[in-house]
């Protein structure tokens, strides 16, 4: 099969098989799955390599396999799966050129995997390299143990920082390892104590990170966003208002012990104020009264879906959020994607979204369909809620804002006023600034922990972000 490559691509092939070791950080939508297959491909047809191992997270599995069977059909491809005697078979003696496994399986075979690498000419690609960021974690120790094993060594990232520079010093390490190409971490992490963008690294970057974006590769559509101030209906405020003052008055009552304890769950803690934000009905089953955010679902639905062939995605960060408006907009042939779905499924889901007309409404979590799904039938999406992960939003975004993409996208915020909403996108256009900046074009905060109860106070009575927390964004790793 001969692939037509757009120029970016090709640029990528070259990088990739020319240095042997790189960040391939293409936004999403510009064929960063693509580009990796097609070097692989030129790379084994010279003789030069015999395997690919792709290491990527559970649910993009099956999408490797759809790519490689679509775009590099002579390449045999297995996903290493299942019980633990199955997935060692597969490392051991699988005669399949390409094997695809998880983040997760990796981190337990470690010793399989040094097998297949010690024995065969190996590229080591990570998808979603991001998931190997936090230094401290036994998915970062595994890439890391694995990197000084093969020379060829590719790392796939859209949002390759989601929350601080140190998010790239781990995926440099990754590409060169026993460099010490940026110092110690420890040393890093000082050294942008004071210099926040990392300037200072900005060389190492450059050389080992080959990022493209949308507006420099390709001709799309504009996209459009707008905030839409949901006001709480009295009840709802009641709820929240009640739950806000609690916690407030829990905190000030607090032993220096016993805000450690309650600062080291934060998010859990607001993530209670964000359901009642949301549905209160996720705290209290027993409530039956309309959320005021689905009372704006509803003008919105009603609204875009008048103009015939027109389609939505409506992003939730609560499952039950998801079953509840897939159930209440049954009548435009609602389908949804969330962990409840096999992920043998998803992509039918997503086939059926694209291509079925009577199917105009996808509702879905970023988790599971932020990443490895095309859905350019929708040119409207909606955020119900947003969870802190700017890696889920980014990534979400582009879900519909890539290459098929023909008509203008907009996307709609609900942001209930006077509540947690308010601090959550704050902080993500923090990381999005952050990120634009370390790339030439930035988990959930650790950062909350470290307020201090004034602070922890203010962002729940006030969601305010204080200075404290945005230094952190920028200096936490």
């Amino acid at each position: 099969m001969n692939l037509q490559l757009m120029q970016h691509q090709e640029e990528g092939v070259a990088f990739l098989t020319r240095e042997r070791a790189g960040l391939l950080a293409f936004e999403q939508g510009l064929g960063k799955t693509l580009v990796a297959i097609d070097a692989f491909r030129r790379l084994f047809l010279a003789g030069t390599v015999d395997r690919m191992l792709v290491i990527c997270p559970n649910s993009l599995k099956r999408n490797w396999v759809a790519e490689i069977e679509k775009f590099a059909p002579n390449l045999t491809v297995e996903i290493a799966e299942g019980s633990p005697r199955l997935r060692r078979r597969a490392f051991a003696a699988s005669p399949a050129k390409v094997i695809v496994t998880s983040y997760e399986t990796a981190r337990v075979e470690v010793t399989a995997i040094l097998g297949l690498l010690a024995t065969h000419k190996t590229v080591l690609t990570l998808d979603e390299s991001h998931a190997a960021k936090n230094w401290r974690s036994l998915t970062s120790a595994a890439m890391r143990h694995f990197a000084p094993h093969v020379k060829y060594r590719w790392l796939l990232s859209g949002t390759p920082v989601t929350n601080s520079p140190t998010d790239l010093f781990t995926q440099v390490e990754i590409i060169a390892p026993g460099s010490r190409a940026l110092g110690s971490i420890e040393s890093f992490v000082q050294r942008i104590e004071d210099d926040p963008e990392a300037k200072f690294a900005r060389p190492v970057f450059d050389q080992v990170l080959l990022r493209r974006t949308k507006e420099q590769c390709l001709d799309l559509p504009e996209k459009s966003f707008s905030d839409i101030v949901v006001e709480l209906p009295a009840w709802q405020r009641k709820l929240y208002d009640e739950m806000r003052e609690q916690m407030v008055s829990t905190v000030r009552n607090m032993s220096g012990e016993q805000y450690q304890a309650f600062a080291s769950t934060a998010l859990v803690q607001l993530m209670r104020l964000s359901q009642l934000a949301s549905n209160p009905a996720l705290l209290m089953p027993e409530t039956g009264e309309t959320p005021a955010k689905f009372d704006i679902l509803d003008g919105l639905v009603s609204d875009i879906l008048s103009v015939p062939a027109r389609k939505i995605i409506i992003w939730s960060t609560y499952v039950r959020n998801v079953e509840a408006l897939s159930a209440r907009y049954s009548q435009h042939g609602a389908v949804s994607i969330y962990g409840g779905v096999e992920a043998t499924e998803r992509q039918e889901v997503a086939a059926r979204f694209q291509n079925d007309p009577k199917t105009r409404i996808l509702i879905a979590n970023a988790a599971a369909a932020g990443t490895g799904f095309t859905l350019t039938a929708a040119s409207f999406t909606i955020y119900e809620s947003m969870s802190w992960r700017y890696d889920h939003y980014a990534q979400s975004q582009d879900r519909n804002h890539r290459i098929g993409q023909t008509l203008p996208v907009s996307y709609l915020r609900l942001i209930a006023a006077d509540t947690i909403d308010e601090a959550v996108a704050k902080a993500l256009e923090r990381k999005a600034g952050m990120a634009r900046s370390l790339l030439s074009d930035a988990d959930a905060p650790k950062a909350l922990s470290r307020l201090s109860p004034q602070e922890m106070c203010d962002l729940i009575s006030k969601n305010q972000l204080p200075e404290t927390y945005l230094k952190e964004l920028a200096a936490d790793g």
